[in-house]
């Protein structure tokens, strides 16, 4: 009696096609899972030609602002802004601890999918809001009230980003302006301390941090290891 050769079954095109949609789909169910709030929004390079000013050189002046901003922590300026790069990235040390760069409210928490990362968007009035990104912990939440003294997060490794940083926007009027023209000057060279880690216990208070958030948002452990 003579055996039939096994039939060998090659998968479908359309079978093909299915994986990286079912794929996609378990990714976002498993950032829902994990807490992770997506933020739908354009790509940061399209939206900045949109939205860029056309030219470098503004005129604004620290004198006339009705309101003083801060630099969101200590660092080096890594990437200036351009009408292709929206902000500045103050590249630090892994964990360093981000102030807001003025009091507001915040208006937006998450995480951007087109490469911010874990981001924070904070509206300080007279027309002004920032925007965080690329951080690694999120201390606060939407419609929290927030001082130059508080600390809204952690410099992480979220999002496309090749090291430590804060990637900061500024936006006036709905426009984003060079974040350079109304901070305090950002070191244009590294130090040694920047390439470190930060040592988060010396530098924030963690039993206050939990008194002020029950609830933080983090991507540094989850994401990374």
């Amino acid at each position: 009696m003579l055996l039939k050769p096994p039939i060998i079954r090659f998968p479908r095109l359309a079978d093909l096609l299915r994986i990286p949609t079912f794929l996609a789909m378990g990714g976002i169910l498993l950032l829902f899972l994990l807490n992770y709030q997506p933020a739908w929004q354009f790509p940061p390079v399209k939206k900045a030609k949109v939205l860029a000013q056309a030219e470098p050189a503004q005129t604004i002046t620290v004198a006339s602002l009705p309101i003083e901003f801060q630099l969101p922590h200590p660092g080096y300026l890594s990437t200036p802004f351009s009408s292709y790069h929206p902000g500045v990235d103050i590249a630090t040390g892994l964990g360093m601890p981000i102030h807001s760069i003025a009091k507001g409210v915040v208006t937006n928490t998450g995480l951007n999918f087109w490469g911010l990362g874990l981001f924070v968007e904070i509206d300080h009035g007279f027309n002004y809001r920032s925007i965080y990104a690329h951080m690694g912990k999120i201390y606060i939440k939407k419609n929290q009230i927030v001082k130059e003294t508080d600390f809204i997060g952690e410099v992480g490794l979220t999002g496309f980003t090749s090291g430590p940083h804060t990637h900061l926007e500024l936006i006036k009027e709905d426009k984003k302006i060079d974040p350079q023209t109304v901070l305090p000057k950002i070191r244009q060279s590294p130090e040694e301390a920047d390439f470190k880690p930060a040592d988060t216990n010396s530098i924030i208070n963690p039993s206050l941090t939990e008194t002020k958030l029950p609830k933080i948002l983090s991507a540094n452990s989850n994401l990374l290891h």
